[in-house]
């Protein structure tokens, strides 16, 4: 068995799980404070999987939405609560710092536009919010 074989079986076990909208659910809520989490990919997968029959659609869409914007929240009360402390821990790195003042500034210029941008931009969303 090939590992490529092995890697389909485990996903199509995944997508057919009961737990799969928990698990989609989780994912977005953790990828706006974990940055490097893949919640976009396993959310495509779902999507592409309930073409074909698989999960819920609908299910996928409401899984993934509440997550994100729970995940938003969170970030947002994180960053609020604990304000420039927090963002000084978190940026230890010149690129995390460039991040966080990126977002600062495309905030007090743009608001609404900086926060759509930030959704397609590494690291982007989680600067953002917070």
């Amino acid at each position: 068995m090939s590992v490529t074989t092995t890697i389909l079986e485990l996903i199509t076990e995944v997508m057919s799980s009961p737990w799969l909208y928990a698990i989609l659910f989780t994912l977005a809520v953790l990828d706006s404070l974990i940055i490097v989490l893949p919640s976009e990919s396993a959310i495509i997968t779902a999507g592409v999987f309930a073409a074909t029959g698989g999960p819920d659609p609908l299910l996928i869409m409401v899984a993934a939405a509440t997550g994100a914007m729970i995940g938003d929240h969170i970030s947002y009360g994180l960053g609020r609560r604990y304000g420039n402390r927090f963002v000084d821990r978190l940026s230890k790195t010149g690129r995390q710092r460039k991040a966080f003042t990126w977002a600062e500034k495309a905030l007090l210029q743009r608001g609404g536009m900086a926060l759509v941008v930030a959704r397609y931009t590494p690291g982007g969303r989680s600067a953002v919010t917070l």
